[in-house]
């Protein structure tokens, strides 16, 4: 199926030569990679017929106006937010006015030489992900790439967010990519945000490359809310360098089927690299996380926590690695999987994996599956909450790790109310741990 999308159109109408030879590039493997199946051990838990037994074509411009994006626009980043609909940038909607001087969100074709110079050193060569036909499908059919760029000592205060729009009345794809730069000793919060009509059937294929530069601080939250029919392809990869901070958290909320696949190079002395998630999966959804954590060089540290709620016939995949190569001793890596299932049909598959290469290092990872505890319900009943009450107030205390850790008030409130929805919907039959 990519193949003959890729085929159908013009590949090679950029301006940058830069990108115009990686999209040739990219444009030959989609020709020579072969789409994943179910005999693909990392996919072997999913099923691909959402993208298969659909005719997809290119999007074309939507009628998205600000009245329909209203609701979507984070408070704190009412200056701050620029929107893509159908993978056409919007000018019209976007407003950056709330950022400083010298940082430079925007397309490619806007950025000023040294954020192009940039761009070209690394865009491509973060997101290198083995026999993936995802990356270079995007990178040879993607219209427009969002460009965000950080100067050297510059801390802004403001998130900013790019809202990811998808207005669809018909089968249609879209390709999302996002190349972020942050100089030295900078520091940045960035939403991506993806949404979509409900009710709607079409496919984002999302990527997004981050390149740190030594001592810089990027947070990066990924919330994918899409249309509960749609089906959503992420790759997520980072560059650290020397002393630099990744925080990076995907929350999933929406879509048929999310594959995700975050992907953290520590490539460089004292970096830090997180991976958190949180994923609620209701009705017939499907969320499937393949993580990377590669310590590339020593005195790094990593931490990942993915903790998934599933009610209804949802189902979770989660499968995360930790690297440690040759000689990067002194590593400290933690990665946990915490699953709490409130349906019995709910369904959960988790696979933890370790690689050393290294014997100087301190590397932990663990998962559990769980359900409500019976005890803990009795005993918030028996102090006067409701039942319906009870079930909120400890589903979110199991949700609260990853939400509190977001620096994005509006979100987190977003976030509480979501999780406190899930337990109120009448599809919801939550079962209990029994003491």
């Amino acid at each position: 199926m990519l193949l003959e999308l890729v085929d159908n159109a013009l590949v090679n109408t950029a301006a940058n030569k830069s990108l115009m030879s990686a999209r040739q590039n990219a444009y030959n493997q989609v020709q020579s990679i072969p789409f994943p199946t179910s005999k693909d051990e990392d996919w072997r838990q999913i099923s691909l017929k959402p993208l298969t037994s659909n005719n997809f074509v290119a999007a074309k411009s939507g009628d998205v106006t600000s009245i329909d994006i209203k609701n979507y626009i984070l408070k704190e980043a009412d200056a701050s937010h620029i929107v893509i609909v159908n993978g056409f940038y919007r000018d019209d909607l976007s407003n950056v006015s709330g950022l400083p001087e010298g940082c430079f969100v925007g397309k490619l074709g806007d950025a000023p030489a040294h954020v192009v110079e940039a761009f070209e050193k690394h865009y491509s060569n973060v997101a290198t992900y083995k026999s993936d036909a995802f990356v270079p499908f995007n990178t040879a059919m993607v219209r427009e790439t969002v460009i965000v760029y950080i100067p050297k000592e510059l801390k802004v205060e403001a998130p900013l967010q790019i809202l990811y729009a998808t207005d669809a009345n018909e089968n249609i794809f879209s390709n999302a990519r996002t190349f972020i730069f942050a100089e030295r000793h900078s520091d940045m919060t960035i939403v991506e945000d993806f949404v979509g009509k409900e009710e709607s059937i079409y496919f984002m294929n999302a990527v997004t490359e981050t390149v740190l530069s030594d001592e810089s601080h990027v947070t990066h939250i990924k919330v994918q809310r899409e249309s509960t029919k749609a089906t959503h392809i992420s790759r997520t990869a980072s560059l650290l360098a020397r002393g630099s901070n990744y925080n990076a958290y995907t929350i999933s909320l929406g879509a048929a089927l999310f594959r995700n696949e975050p992907m953290a190079l520590v490539d460089s002395e004292n970096a830090h690299a997180t991976l958190d998630g949180l994923v609620i999966v209701n009705g017939n959804q499907v969320s499937d996380t393949h993580s990377i954590m590669d310590h590339l060089k020593e005195n790094c540290t990593s931490h990942q926590l993915h903790k998934v709620i599933a009610s209804g016939k949802g189902k979770s995949v989660f499968n995360g690695k930790i690297f440690v190569r040759k000689d990067s001793q002194l590593i400290d890596s933690f990665q946990e999987n915490r699953n709490l299932l409130l349906s019995e049909k709910a369904e959960v598959f988790t696979k933890p994996q370790l690689e050393i290469f290294a014997d100087d290092v301190k590397c932990s990872h663990g998962a559990t599956i769980g359900q409500l505890s019976e005890d803990e319900m009795f005993y918030l009943q028996s102090r006067g909450l409701s039942k319906t009450t009870a079930q909120q107030l400890l589903t979110y205390g199991f949700a609260l790790d990853v939400i509190e850790n977001l620096p994005v008030a509006s979100l987190r409130e977003k976030l509480s109310h979501d999780v406190a929805e899930l337990t109120t919907d009448s599809d919801v039959e939550v079962t209990y741990l029994e003491s």
